[in-house]
This record gives C-alpha cells, sequence and structure tokens, in this order.
C-alpha cells in the first residue's frame, strides 16, 4: 500500500495551488485524491516576505494573504504538511518513492514545485539584518553605498549560487573596502537556517551551515544568482534547461505521473505564474491518478469537457482494486468496527459502517437516518463530516 495518491514536493505558491486543486473535486460521481506536501521550510516561500502583485497594483496582496488563503484551504480539505527534507525523488516501477531526512513515502504521482531556491527561516529576519539582491534595479546601488558608508567597518555575509560572483563585484565597486565580505555558496543543501544573536551588546547575525556557522552584521541573499542557476533540482533526475531549470510540457509534465511547478521551470519568476502552474499541474496530476485506478477519464468538467455526442458527461465509478487504495485515501480508516476519522476517533460501530454502505448509491437523508439505529444528532455529525471530507456529496 502506498502512502498518497499525490505528493507535492513543496510548500510555496505553487505547492500550495496545486494541493488545493488536486483536492478540491466537487463534482458528484469522483473520488477526491489524497495529496500530501512536503517542504522543509514555511508555507508561502518567498511569496510571504513582503507584498506581492498577481499583475498589476489593481490584483496587489498584502504580506501574508495569499499564504493565509492557501493554508485555509489546505485545513478544509484535510491536506497533511510534513515538514521533511526531500533529498530525493525516484521512479520505481508502477510508484514513485520520494526519500526525505526522515522518511520514504510512496505515491501514484509527483508535482516538484521547489521554486527557485531552497528556503530556510529567512523570512523571520528579512527586512532587518537580513536583505536580498535584485541588481535591475538602481535602488540597489544606492542602497549598497548607504550601507558600506554607515556600516564601515562591519561584516557582510552574501549568500548565493555560484553566480554570486558577478553581484561580489557589483558590491566591491561600491565598497572599495569599507566593510569586511564574506560569501557563503548555497547550493541547495548545504544551509540550515539563519540566527540573530548579542555579542558585545550587539547584535549579530550568523548563517548556520551544514559544517560551519559564520557570523556578520549583515546578510544578503543574491536573488539573481538563485534566478541564473537553478539550485533545488538536483532531487530529481529529469531533463533539464542549460541552467539546471526543469523541463516540462504545457500543462507541467515531465513525464507520466511527474510534474512540475513554478519558479523551478525557469522564467519568468512571477506569482501569479507559480499559481497558474500549480493550479494546472494539481489538475493534471489528478486525472492521472484517476485513470491509473479507474481505467476511465476523471470527468474534471468544465476544466476539461470530454462530452461526446450520444454520451453523457458522467459515468459512475468502478470498482477500486485493493493495490489502489493508499494510506491517505479520504479522511478516515476502517478497522473492523472502528472508524478512524481525520485523527479523532469516533465508535458508532455498525450504524456507522452501514452509513458508509450507503455511499455507493444514491440516498436521501431520511433513508440513511433510517437505516441507523443511534440519535439523530449522532447521525447528522457523521453526514457532516463526510460532506466536508468530500467523500459525501449531497444534491439539491
Amino acid at each position: 500500500m502506498y502512502d498518497s495518491d499525490i505528493i507535492i514536493v513543496g510548500a510555496g505558491p505553487a505547492g500550495l495551488s496545486a494541493a488545493a486543486r488536486a483536492r478540491r473535486i466537487r463534482t458528484y460521481n469522483l473520488i477526491p485524491a489524497s495529496v500530501m506536501v512536503i517542504s522543509n521550510y514555511s508555507p508561502g516561500g518567498i511569496s510571504d516576505w513582503t507584498d506581492v502583485r498577481m499583475t498589476g497594483d489593481g490584483w496587489m496582496f498584502e504580506k501574508g494573504k495569499v499564504r493565509d488563503s492557501l493554508m485555509k484551504d489546505m485545513k478544509d480539505y484535510s491536506i497533511p504538511l510534513k515538514n521533511e527534507k526531500v533529498l530525493s525523488v525516484e521512479k520505481k516501477d508502477d510508484l514513485f518513492k520520494v526519500t526525505t531526512d526522515k522518511e520514504e513515502y510512496w505515491s501514484l504521482s509527483v508535482i516538484i514545485a521547489t521554486g527557485m531556491r531552497m528556503t530556510w527561516n529567512e523570512r523571520e529576519h528579512f527586512g532587518d539584518k537580513l536583505f536580498g539582491t535584485l541588481k535591475g534595479y538602481r535602488f540597489m546601488e544606492d542602497h549598497f553605498e548607504k550601507l558600506c558608508e554607515e556600516e564601515k567597518g562591519k561584516t557582510i555575509i552574501f549568500v548565493g549560487t555560484h553566480e554570486i560572483k558577478k553581484t561580489l563585484e557589483f558590491f566591491e565597486d561600491i565598497n572599495q573596502g569599507r566593510m569586511d565580505v564574506k560569501r557563503v555558496l548555497d547550493e541547495g543543501k548545504n544551509i540550515r537556517k539563519y540566527e540573530t544573536f548579542e555579542e558585545d551588546g550587539k547584535e549579530k547575525i550568523k548563517v548556520i551551515t551544514k559544517n560551519d556557522e559564520i557570523v556578520g552584521d549583515h546578510i544578503n541573499i543574491d536573488f539573481e544568482s538563485y534566478q541564473l542557476s537553478a539550485s533545488t533540482t538536483d532531487i530529481i533526475d529529469c531533463e533539464k534547461d542549460e541552467n539546471g531549470f526543469i523541463k516540462t510540457d504545457r500543462r507541467g509534465k515531465i513525464d507520466k505521473g511527474l510534474y512540475a511547478a513554478g519558479d523551478v521551470t525557469g522564467t519568468p519568476f512571477s506569482l501569479a505564474k507559480a499559481v497558474g502552474e500549480g493550479t494546472t499541474t494539481g489538475l493534471e496530476s489528478y486525472r492521472y491518478v484517476f485513470k491509473k485506478k479507474f481505467g476511465a477519464e476523471a470527468p474534471v468538467f468544465a476544466f476539461y469537457p470530454i462530452h461526446k455526442d450520444g454520451e453523457p458527461t458522467y459515468f459512475e465509478i468502478p470498482d477500486l482494486k485493493e493495490s489502489y487504495r493508499p494510506k491517505l485515501l479520504g479522511s478516515y480508516e476502517q478497522s473492523g468496527e472502528k472508524i478512524v476519522f481525520r485523527e479523532c476517533e469516533m465508535e458508532f460501530e455498525k450504524d456507522i459502517l452501514q452509513l458508509l454502505k450507503l455511499l455507493d448509491g444514491e440516498h436521501t437523508l431520511g433513508e440513511i437516518k433510517e437505516s441507523c439505529e443511534k440519535p439523530e444528532e449522532d447521525i447528522e455529525k457523521v453526514i457532516e463530516e463526510l460532506i466536508d471530507a468530500k467523500d459525501l456529496t449531497l444534491e439539491v
């Protein structure tokens, strides 16, 4: 038995959008896929550092708003978020194996949404001792000049990929020896976190790597170096462009059951692109999983209209083989006469088992209640939970 129908690597806007879209299935005769998100950093990614614009000023979100909306969907759809670092993604026969620093997980489909760079706890320090470089704007030159003059004699740490040398040259032309410069090369796996502390009554900040701690007065994350060379794609062996970004087709597909979305696929780097590609790959992965399990196209209309002359736009779901029943299917597990639902145990014994059997057909609420012997309020509670979990749909 595998762990989840779909595993998403990364919890930025692309990963969270993919998770919600793959899980939110409203059509009455579709079974929702189980979805798991794995990420070693706080949800929201870089988009949660400051205000973001989807297109222009007319579609602007304040800091945290995008993340809060996406995390509400994660909660509403009971999508688990594992705080683990993914080390590799491999195809093994009919399944994918996702290896983290803690566990191994198996799934039918995987979406890579790791962004252009690995993020840790930078958000906690952003705007104070930690800032970022994007050299396409004149204000960066002004910022460096002001920093070098006001912080003369102090230490600045530059963090980035091997492309960071271009930013270092840019800074040194302005610095002229006023600040001490340290460099940390980040290839996606060596940085662990950032931390502030006091030393001789003055606040300092340090980069903690796998083997060292580098201390300074300021840290500059060179975003441009990450944009020029991907540092998060070494977890998967697949086709990449000359800069290491993952190549996909227009629907985010890398290979059968394998998809990528967001900054990990290269330019342009944008929240709108991340959400759009996340939505697309979420739908695509669901369609792949549904067809693999049931041998038919998922009627996910109106996203993918499949109506043919003389045929309905829906059909009854065939039986599900036991081999395609993941650990995270739906939000309940059945063990004998005990139902474990959303990590909360409810023991309605045979009445619950009878109710679950009724899910195979179409019944009125009255028929469901009449078939159960427990008090009406107990049955209503179970029905509400099943509807909320998308395991039962009511038509009105």
